[in-house]
């Protein structure tokens, strides 16, 4: 008994002592960086696993509640002073027909289905078209070429004749056709030939009378080319040796050959 319990004891001790002597891998211990990569990577593999549609993301809608801010809503209020990009409006006389600096509150207005306002003074006589429209400019802001003439008749042609003439009469199609109460504007009578530019692109850009507004169907440059086309319209039916001042603002067009 004793001896087969010290064969096997021997066995054991030569055996085990040579499994931990001999080891061909000696352990490694393990670095807290490594084991983070590598749980890392467990976590990664395991949201490959995970599927989210688009229409289910989660977002913020433009103007639907949102329980995130404060106020409820999902849209942020503007800085104050905000401008849209595209819409800076320095250029008072450019973009309004104003002259620059305040207003001085004694512009003729007409609001919708309003007559024109009526001329003041002793008979045969006409107001300047300055006193009536005090805070327009009366001249373009910006050189006219003859490309820019051929352009604003063009538009005049497409969005103002059907109403004005074609020669600006106010006998447009439309007013033949009953539509004449009130009547289109007459560009010839003496009140609209010596208005300063400014009140055309005012009346353009903010409607008068009967007549809508074409802010948004007409661009700020091509209102500017229908008035001087205008202008050069007023200048055409005047008769000859008629002795009567040339319209405030008569356009001076530039031979052009390039394009704009």
């Amino acid at each position: 008994m004793s001896s087969s319990r010290t064969i096997r004891d021997a066995e054991t001790r030569r055996y085990g002592d040579a499994a931990r002597t001999r080891s061909p891998r000696p352990r490694v211990p393990l670095s807290p960086r490594l084991v983070i990569v590598l749980l890392l990577l467990a976590g990664l593999g395991l949201m490959t696993a995970c599927r989210r549609d688009m229409q289910d993301q989660p977002k913020s809608i433009a103007y639907r509640e949102n329980s995130f801010y404060k106020d409820g809503t999902g849209s942020r209020p503007l800085v104050e002073g905000t401008v849209a990009r595209g819409y800076l409006r320095e250029d008072r006389a450019l973009y309004f027909g104003k002259k620059p600096g305040p207003s001085t509150g004694n512009a003729a207005t007409n609001p919708p289905g309003a007559a024109a306002p009526a001329a003041t003074g002793a008979p045969g006589q006409t107001s300047s078209g300055g006193a009536l429209y005090p805070d327009d400019v009366d001249t373009f802001p910006f050189a006219l070429t003859k490309d820019d003439l051929t352009r604003g008749q063009q538009r005049y042609d497409i969005f103002c004749s059907v109403c004005h003439g074609k020669t600006g009469y106010g006998d447009g199609m439309v007013a033949r056709r009953g539509f004449n109460k009130p009547a289109p504007a007459n560009y010839h009578q003496d009140r609209l030939r010596q208005a300063p530019v400014g009140h055309f692109f005012d009346v353009m850009s903010n409607g008068w009378g009967a007549m809508p507004a074409y802010a948004s169907q007409i661009s700020v440059e091509d209102r500017w080319r229908i008035i001087a086309y205008i202008r050069a319209l007023q200048l055409s039916q005047m008769k000859p040796g008629e002795n009567q001042p040339a319209p405030a603002g008569s356009p001076t067009a530039k031979e052009s050959s390039q394009p704009k």
